[in-house]
């Protein structure tokens, strides 16, 4: 019986001859492009995430916190924050594609980090959303017994938002230093975006820092600093992948063709 099935399993495998084998895994040129696309525009969301809040109408105390969901400029913000994660995650997806070749445990690392941020930090604003917002809309006809609960439920929402946050940064550190080291050894427009990455980095750092009380930025460098690093950063990365599309070419290409 075992021998006359062995043959036609060989001859099924040698039609397969596919299986049991690991082709290269190759992304194309629209992949790395839709990814530069969506690097730029996550500079676009930067900006609004940052000064977007000078447009908040100015509330007091705890019902003008409710009263803020119905606020335009909070609105446009909200559905901002929650679009932000997934096109910078897009963007760290491809920039740990291109440079999978090279350094893929850092490659594998950097991406995971992007990916703790980027769900952990889509995960934080849905609860804000489908959830907080929807508290703060009934607030303003609620008996005081449900206001009462409403006030507890925000002191937990309160409290899973800052633990989220914690793991927010705890991601977003690792994935820009494993990914902008990498760049950093390369030549080029490469070495400017891991500079970028690496700053990134080193920003992140200081916000930890500061939430377990360590230490914190004085103003206004905490202030400047981000929108001055993070949204020109971003444009780099999508100029850079644009340009590093082509994976059949290397990385260490001169940044400015001769």
């Amino acid at each position: 019986m075992q021998v006359g099935v062995r043959p036609a399993v060989e001859k099924r495998l040698e039609r397969r001859s596919h299986l049991g084998k690991n082709p290269p895994m190759h992304f194309g040129p629209t992949f790395y492009r839709t990814a530069a696309i969506c690097s730029v525009l996550s500079a676009v969301t930067t900006l609004g995430l940052i000064f977007l809040p000078n447009f908040f109408t100015p509330v007091d105390g705890f019902e003008g916190r409710m009263a803020r969901v119905h606020d335009p400029a909070y609105v446009l913000r909200s559905w901002i924050y929650f679009l932000h994660p997934f096109l910078v995650l897009m963007a760290g997806l491809a920039i740990a594609a291109r440079i999978r070749t090279v350094a893929a445990a850092f490659a594998v690392v950097g991406l995971l980090g992007f990916v703790l941020w980027g769900f952990t930090e889509a995960a934080q604003q849905t609860m804000t959303l489908f959830a907080f917002d929807k508290w703060r809309v009934a607030f303003a006809t609620a008996d005081e017994a449900t206001r009462d609960h409403i006030r507890t439920l925000t002191m937990m929402y309160d409290g899973l938002w800052d633990g989220m946050y914690f793991l927010i940064l705890v991601g977003f550190a690792i994935g820009n230093f494993c990914l902008g080291l990498v760049l950093l050894h390369l030549p080029g427009l490469s070495r400017v975006v891991g500079a970028f990455l690496i700053a990134a980095m080193l920003l992140t750092l200081t916000l930890i820092t500061r939430e377990i009380g360590w230490f914190s930025l004085p103003e206004p460098l905490a202030s400047w600093s981000y929108p001055a690093i993070q949204p020109l950063g971003r444009v780099l990365i999508g100029v850079w992948l644009w340009r590093m599309a082509d994976e059949s070419l290397p990385l260490w290409r001169p940044a400015i063709p001769t």
